[in-house]
């Protein structure tokens, strides 16, 4: 079985250890000590010298991690993040990275919670930033294996649809959070779907969510296009209260 290496192992890294130890032998490395981690602990020096290294850690600390690992990597060590945010970390492995790194790029489109009954059928998004077409195509038939959909799309083009199918979802199910809407015994099948978000949102850190709509180049874009629409409906109902009175 081959061997992989997960660098981070909080709430999404101890999740994703999981899943790919169904195809490979996993290590783990952790800034703090971990009770019971589902993987065996070795050195960062080890960790960076594995056949493949998969980035667990939060966007906003990529950088830092990068300078770290750069002069520990093996010659043919694959560097593999999975940031939420595409663009701004490819940015900082091609930069931080020694040339001749192999990269992938991927972004599972789940987490702990929305995958922690299976993973089936959920979608990934893999780009091949600095790898050869064979080792590419092995990620691709594992991840496959596992019954998911890999969506294989440019860092680009990731961030332009997220913007919109991940970081409006979570600044709405924020904003209705802070708002402070709960249960109600007559809440409609939508309604309901839409508590779901907001409790699905409240689940993931601050941090998660601030890095989303920061990192994102389309975000400050999108948020004005909701505010813009907020406003159009809005003013639609006070025009239609004014024809009322």
């Amino acid at each position: 079985m081959d061997k992989v290496g997960v660098l981070g192992l909080g709430r999404f890294g101890l999740f994703w250890t999981k899943v790919l130890s169904h195809g490979y032998e996993v290590s783990g490395w952790n800034r703090s000590p971990r009770e019971d981690p589902p993987c065996s602990l070795v050195s960062l020096e080890e960790l960076c010298r594995l056949p493949v290294v998969f980035l667990c850690v939060p966007m906003r600390t990529m950088r830092d991690t990068l300078e770290r690992i750069a002069p520990l990597l093996g010659p043919d060590t694959v560097v593999v993040d999975t940031c939420s945010v595409k663009v701004k970390p490819v940015e900082w492995m091609l930069e931080l990275l020694p040339p001749s790194t192999p990269i992938l790029a991927t972004h599972p489109m789940f987490g702990p919670e929305s995958g922690k009954e299976s993973v089936m059928g959920l979608p990934l998004m893999m780009h091949p930033v600095r790898l050869d077409a064979a080792r590419y195509e092995g990620f691709a038939q594992f991840f496959r294996s596992l019954g998911l959909m890999v969506v294989e799309i440019t860092p680009e083009e990731h961030d332009r649809q997220a913007a919109l199918s991940q970081a409006l979802t979570h600044m709405l199910g924020r904003s209705l959070n802070v708002m402070g809407i709960d249960d109600t015994p007559i809440g409609t099948l939508w309604y309901r779907k839409l508590l779901a978000i907001c409790r699905q949102v409240a689940k993931d850190s601050e941090e998660l969510f601030l890095d989303m709509q920061l990192l994102n180049p389309y975000a400050e874009a999108m948020r004005r296009s909701f505010e813009d629409a907020w406003q159009t409906v809005s003013m639609e109902i006070n025009e239609a209260r004014k024809d009322q009175a």
